[in-house]
């Protein structure tokens, strides 16, 4: 079926008549003509009750235009207009794909486009968008996760504390030094400060510690990949190894470097916070007599710093802006925690499309791996994804998570041209041989379009031609609705009855 060949609902499913029976040069016509008739008859049973109510003495008000009356004709032909510009403008872009591809957008959860939306493609960190809709729901938008610094008993009237200080993660994805965020290739993002923790420990007295700061990320499993995943994924920093108390991405960064080199990533996550944390306090005049180690913290202990991190609508809008691919596997483990009690990558995704189902969205062929969309079983329609940003609201915390086109994040260098930059905020993804964008679009007059375009390259290398007609899709939906003001179409409102 030719792109956009056919209005669909925000489901895919919807009403196409069979009018291909009738001659092009007369479907305008007829349909004139029934609406008319059907016009006529609505507007007899109308002037009848509007004659019956001055008999009584009632005072008259023009009777509200029906479902069915002629003057609703103009309307209905700018929507017309509108969709065939903007099938004329889509058509020439779509042609010149090369690969497996899905293309979706609605606009007031009415759809315009719909070429083969039900098709489950390799989402890449489109996949995010999924995560962030259950995060949301599940956690809710201000919850916050808590990172613990503890001790066995309150420091000593010198500040001497007697045993180990605990170092307990709580799943924070976001725990980092400023020279370590500063390596981020999109620019600065939010975090939850080391620095700030360690100030915290000295706020609360403690000057000597007899023990080692003992790292804890036993609130998740000790699982630091998916199974599934290449090995270079870690070694080229796509993603840290996965950790409860991860510091700077559980990725190995000395914290008072200016410049130390790329990250590597950590052989034992919770050692490597530990030692972090040890090197500030001492910074900071601390004697810490043992070396960095782990372990599990003592039921019975006494908390000197409670941590909160970022709001969660602030967690996914940091995984959404800069795709960042720990948080989303972090989050991902948390909601197996809450709703399963297993905080595994497999319980989170159970949960995922558990949320998914209780939303009424489209599940058909949806498969989902990791939260991320790292991993290349991954597999989710672009009606999902489209389903998913109308469902949460051109307004929502999810919606202000998005890059925004020649502005922030993973977009800020695309899309910098005066019609689009500021006009789009979408969610990026890419591998190799995936490219994909989902979010919203400024159209004319105010209108929100919601769209969604996943293109599998099936084995070539996404090209810089790829990306470009990706954007041309976006600018053809900027350009909606492409029609004449129906006032201009109808004939003159009628005077006062």
């Amino acid at each position: 079926m030719a792109l956009g060949a056919r209005l669909l609902n925000a489901s895919g499913r919807g009403y196409s008549p069979n009018v291909t029976a009738v001659p092009r040069r007369l479907r305008l016509p007829l349909l004139l003509a029934v609406v008319g008739v059907a016009a006529l008859v609505i507007g007899i049973r109308s002037g009848t009750s509007s004659h019956q109510r001055v008999a009584h003495g009632v005072s008259t008000r023009r009777v509200e235009t029906p479902v069915l009356s002629a003057r609703r004709i103009p309307e209905f032909i700018a929507r017309g207009t509108a969709q065939r510009r903007l099938e004329a403008a889509l058509g020439p872009r779509a042609a010149t794909i090369n690969g497996d591809f899905c293309f979706t957008a609605a606009v007031g959860g009415v759809s315009i486009i719909d070429h083969a939306g039900g098709t489950a493609l390799m989402p890449a960190s489109n996949l995010k968008l999924v995560t962030a809709f259950a995060a949301l729901k599940v956690l809710g938008a201000d919850s916050v996760l808590h990172t613990e610094v503890a001790a066995g008993a309150k420091p000593r009237s010198d500040g001497t504390v007697e045993g180990d200080l605990w170092f307990i993660g709580g799943g924070d994805p976001l725990i980092a030094t400023a020279n370590y965020v500063a390596t981020n290739k999109y620019g600065p993002y939010p975090y939850t400060s080391l620095d700030t923790i360690a100030d915290k420990v000295v706020a609360s007295g403690v000057r000597r510690v007899t023990g080692a700061v003992r790292g804890d990320d036993h609130r998740y499993d000790e699982v630091r990949t998916v199974a599934s995943w290449p090995s270079r994924y870690l070694s080229e920093n796509q993603v840290g190894p996965l950790s409860a108390l991860s510091v700077n991405d559980a990725r190995t960064y000395p914290v008072g470097a200016a410049t130390a080199g790329p990250p590597r990533p950590s052989d034992d996550p919770p050692r490597y916070a530990a030692a972090a944390l040890t090197d500030l306090l001492r910074a900071r005049g601390v004697t810490v007599d043992g070396e960095a180690a782990t372990g599990q913290a003592p039921t019975k202990r006494t908390t000197l710093v409670d941590m909160p991190s970022l709001p969660v609508r602030d967690l996914v809008a940091q995984m959404l802006t800069f795709s960042d691919n720990n948080s989303a596997e972090l989050l991902l483990k948390e909601l197996g925690l809450r709703q399963r009690q297993q905080p595994s990558t497999l319980a989170g995704t159970e949960v995922v499309t558990e949320v998914l189902r209780s939303a009424q969205l489209d599940v058909e062929g949806f498969v989902q791996t990791d939260g991320s969309g790292l991993d290349r079983g991954d597999r989710v329609s672009c009606r999902t994804l489209q389903d998913i940003l109308v469902a949460s609201g051109h307004d929502s915390d999810l919606a202000a998570g998005l890059p925004v086109a020649g502005t922030s994040g993973t977009l800020r260098d695309r899309m910098r041209g005066r019609d689009l930059r500021g006009h789009v905020a979408a969610k990026t993804g890419s591998l190799r041989d995936v490219a994909a964008l989902s979010g919203w679009v400024d159209g004319r007059g105010g209108t929100k379009v919601a769209f969604s375009f996943v293109l599998n390259t099936k084995g070539r290398t996404v090209s810089a031609a790829d990306l470009k007609t990706e954007e041309q899709l976006v600018a053809a939906l900027r350009n909606y609705p492409d029609a004449p003001d129906p006032e201009t179409l109808g004939p003159l409102p009628a005077g006062p009855s």
